[in-house]
């Protein structure tokens, strides 16, 4: 798991710097990030209630080259939350995403393609009870896929992998049970196919949507049931510093759980572009 990070790590700061030092040779770089917060302070309010303050910050960049029908894109999205309440603090949000695709364009809107994705989280993440349920690489992803990608300039794309390979990672064994693997296993291999719908357009002046659908069948062992990750984000923005945003996550993967997990996240904060 560690070799798979520092390569993760390697290859995005690998194209970051070749960015920096040849940005008129195809390159382009950049990225934006948030703070967001809110707060609720009672003193003998007779209305009962609790005191609340939560931190939501995220972090997103990228560095795609392009050149004639070469193309490679990375991508990098870290996302972090808290809420404190009383004397408890809990987190609410705990991302890493990384990915990078490599492309050679077949005709004017149909590219080859090979993706590399990688997921986790990380800091421990309990349960109502204060039960750990995930930590640090427990559980991580990472899948590679190959197949053919349409795309639409820079509002839709639609990538089409019947070649893909999917790992789960769980690096506490203690964990193994919750995320689909046998007890005491460390990793747990599917060969499936790998669909990507992504969308992104402005809807009014300063208000923007991105969602991004990723679906995935298991061709070996029941691949009726469609592991399904759904992000949309909806962001608003109020005046050179200040943004609004609603974001959602639909996650579903039946090796784990038959239940559709959903996350819902409103913020108002400071926001930059770099």
């Amino acid at each position: 798991m560690k070799k798979v990070l520092l390569l993760i790590v390697s290859l995005l700061f690998s194209a970051l710097l070749v960015a920096q030092d040849d940005a008129e040779a195809g390159w382009k770089k950049g990225g934006q990030g948030a703070f967001n917060f809110s707060q609720t302070a009672l003193s003998n309010w007779s209305g009962g209630g609790e005191s609340a303050l939560s931190l939501n910050t995220f972090l997103s960049t990228f560095a795609n080259y392009q050149k004639e029908k070469l193309s490679w894109d990375n991508n990098l999205d870290i996302a972090y939350g808290l809420l404190r309440q009383e004397k408890e603090t809990r987190k609410t949000d705990d991302r890493i995403e990384f990915s990078s695709k490599f492309g050679y364009r077949l005709a004017e809107h149909w590219s080859y393609s090979s993706v590399l994705g990688f997921k986790t989280q990380m800091m421990p993440g309990y349960d109502a009870d204060t039960v750990l349920v995930s930590s640090f690489a427990a559980p991580a992803y990472l899948q590679l896929s190959t197949g053919a990608e349409y795309k639409a300039g820079d509002h839709f794309s639609l990538l089409l992998a019947p070649l893909s390979g999917k790992m789960t990672f769980v690096a506490d064994t203690a964990l193994s049970g919750n995320y689909g693997l046998d007890p005491g296993k460390k990793l747990r291999a599917e060969f499936g196919g790998f669909v990507r719908i992504a969308f992104r357009q402005e809807l009014v002046e300063n208000v923007s949507l991105q969602t991004k659908c990723e679906l995935f069948s298991n061709y070996i062992d029941s691949p009726h049931f469609i592991d399904v990750s759904w992000d949309v984000l909806i962001s608003m923005k109020i005046n050179e510093y200040l943004n609004a945003s609603v974001s959602t996550q639909l996650l579903y993967d039946h090796d784990y759980s038959s239940r559709i997990q959903f996350k819902e996240t409103v913020g108002l904060g400071i926001s930059f572009t770099f």
